[in-house]
């Protein structure tokens, strides 16, 4: 019997992971970072995700009992959140990758005509934690064709994010987060909308 999605994303995702947080402008230059804790727990049938910004302290908590319909996850536990169509307005997405005792993950803010910002996410389970990206970061964009931007993120890691480079209606949107974490291993999850702005299957 096949693992069911919520089984697939607590088995690789459960836990305490700490890590960076750090947020780009839509250039790629480096806002704001903080240290982060989070922790991925079921409790009593409830998924709970608790994030605390190790700066300021604040918690910032997300519940669910079974992973959102708008959730796409991947048999090795890859993941990525965002809406179930959109349209001629800002949206956002998240996309992650996990390998072990690291992840990274990244946050994808959309402007109605373009990137808005971008946020890294490198973290580990404790005792396996990366190194921060140097600070302060500037991410740099290569163009991969007429309407998509490829940032490198984390360069000895070999992180990497596609984005739109511009959005206009009637074309189909994506986001890719790349990673290399050793040599010969390349993970990639993929985020699609139509060009009628519907949500796409994951790549088999």
């Amino acid at each position: 019997m096949q693992p069911s999605p919520r089984q697939i994303l607590l088995t690789h995702n459960a836990g305490i992971w700490q890590g960076t947080f750090v947020r780009l402008d839509a250039v790629g230059r480096e806002l704001e970072r903080f240290a982060s804790h989070l922790e991925v727990a079921d409790r009593a049938g409830i998924i709970h995700a608790d994030l605390t910004n190790g700066s300021s302290g604040a918690v910032r908590s997300m519940q669910f009992a079974e992973p959102p319909a708008e959730m796409q996850i991947s048999p090795e536990g890859h993941w990525s959140l965002g809406p179930d169509r959109i349209g001629p307005w800002p949206w956002v997405c998240e996309l992650c990758l996990v390998w072990g005792q690291q992840r990274r993950r990244v946050v994808v803010r959309h402007q109605t005509s373009g990137l808005e910002s971008l946020v890294l996410v490198a973290e580990g389970r404790p005792g396996s934690e990366p190194e921060p990206p140097p600070s302060p970061l500037q991410a740099h964009a290569t163009p991969q064709g007429a309407d998509r931007n490829r940032w490198s993120l984390e360069q000895d890691a070999a992180v990497w994010v596609t984005t739109m480079a511009h959005r206009s209606s009637g074309k189909p949107e994506a986001v890719v987060l790349s990673w290399q974490p050793q040599a010969g291993l390349n993970l990639q999850i993929e985020r699609r909308y139509s060009e009628h702005g519907l949500l796409v299957g994951l790549a088999a």
